[in-house]
């Protein structure tokens, strides 16, 4: 299975994914608007030469995927340079792992992003690197909360204090991550064809 032209264009836009979401929704949308794309990067992609396309395989229940994808919706809002088209990951998996090494197969989100003959510039799995530190920080900081509570709703109950710390944390973890992902795309784009795609984002050990 491969990610041609044809495939990539049946994919949703992001009006169309927003649109369809079930679960999260709300928060996404509070990320979403939260956002702020740093001038240097709105910058970078505004002045790209050749367009670029950008296929996102996600997922609504996905925490990192809550963070990720509404930060690179809209950087991509912003920017004719920037055409994306989104996936639901969970309909999509097959596809989605060819993206993904062995040992991270059903990782997501995932961001594929390829130039206007479909060759791969680079892939951004999951969330940025940078941002590990400050997602542990945040599960400590669930778990001093629920204080060893074992009762049958503290999943529910860790969710949900997980998504009301992301949807806090919004602008600053956006920022990072579209850092991040603006010199990943960079540096594939200053990688000669044979040599690319980049890869960035979080890393597992092999």
């Amino acid at each position: 299975m491969a990610l041609t032209e044809k495939k990539f264009n049946l994919g949703m836009t992001s009006r169309e994914y927003i649109d369809q979401i079930k679960v999260n929704k709300d928060p996404f949308l509070d990320i979403y608007r939260a956002i702020e794309v740093p001038s240097q990067v709105q910058a970078f992609f505004n002045g790209l030469t050749e367009p670029l396309r950008m296929a996102v395989f996600t997922a609504d229940w996905c925490g990192d995927a809550l963070s990720t994808t509404p930060a690179l919706l809209r950087l991509a809002e912003g920017t004719d340079r920037l055409s994306v088209q989104v996936f639901n990951r969970d309909q999509e998996l097959e596809l989605t792992n060819t993206f993904l090494p062995e040992n991270r197969a059903g990782t997501v989100p995932v961001f594929v992003v390829l130039d206007s003959s479909m060759g791969e510039v680079a892939r951004f799995i999951e969330t940025a690197s940078e941002l590990v530190p400050a997602i542990d920080a945040m599960d400590d900081v669930v778990a001093q909360e629920l204080d060893g509570d074992n009762s049958p709703t503290t999943g529910t109950a860790s969710r949900g204090k997980r998504t009301a710390f992301r949807v806090a944390h919004a602008r600053e973890w956006g920022e990072v991550i579209l850092r991040e992902f603006g010199q990943l795309v960079a540096d594939g784009l200053a990688l000669p064809p044979g040599g690319r795609p980049m890869v960035g984002g979080t890393k597992w050990p092999p």
